[in-house]
């Protein structure tokens, strides 16, 4: 991969073990967290939902149970920072920062009430923190429903039809948004940009590209 990035000859693309596995069935849920594994028995989806009645409902908002949203949606969001640090004061047992975000154990869940996309907001919670709220620790605590209020808000829940070819479930995705396009069926395998930020596109699978082994 350095021989790569350091080729005056090559600033292209190279292939990574992610491949798309089209089809409604084929979808999957995951928590945008790498390591908060999503499972059936731990969740908090309102009643009928997930519903599935749109394709197009590959994201999660929340404002007390879970509800499938379009990923285009406007609204606010939870980031969660794993970084361990100062404590805030205690305020009636409850660990109230000055610009009313919670901690615990020195880790900490901020409201952000700009309202933007779901891909947009977990890229600003992955470059000003850790990334959305995942899992119920994060995304169903007290002091989550206490700090999002009475509004929906994204958290860090999707689904897609990417599947790494060695098996793994690992959750964590990069894309590229400028040059991504999920609905492109003919791109059905992932390339890391090595001429932008090392963020990920889709191509399709029988065109030549470098490779990592």
């Amino acid at each position: 991969m350095v021989r790569l990035r350091e080729s005056k000859e090559y600033e292209g693309k190279a292939w990574i073990g992610l491949f798309s596995n089209p089809g409604k069935e084929n979808r999957m849920w995951h928590w945008s967290l790498p390591g908060v594994n999503y499972t059936e028995h731990e969740t908090r989806w309102g009643s009928s939902e997930p519903d599935d009645q749109n394709q197009n409902e590959n994201c999660v908002k929340t404002r007390g149970n879970w509800t499938q949203a379009r990923c285009d949606q406007m609204m606010p969001f939870i980031c969660y920072d794993g970084i361990i640090q100062i404590m805030c004061l205690s305020v009636f047992l409850q660990n109230v920062c000055g610009d009313g975000n919670f901690k615990r154990d020195g880790k900490s869940i901020h409201l952000i009430e700009e309202k933007i996309t779901w891909t947009k907001a977990q890229n600003y919670c992955r470059d000003h923190y850790t990334d959305l709220a995942s899992g119920l620790d994060q995304a169903d605590g007290e002091e989550f429903k206490i700090l999002k209020k009475s509004q929906d808000v994204w958290i860090g829940l999707f689904r897609d039809t990417w599947r790494w070819s060695d098996g793994s479930n690992f959750s964590f995705r990069h894309w590229d948004m400028e040059s991504f396009n999920d609905g492109q069926n003919k791109k059905k395998c992932a390339v890391t940009l090595l001429n932008r930020s090392r963020k990920w596109s889709s191509d399709e699978c029988n065109k030549k590209n470098p490779f990592f082994s």
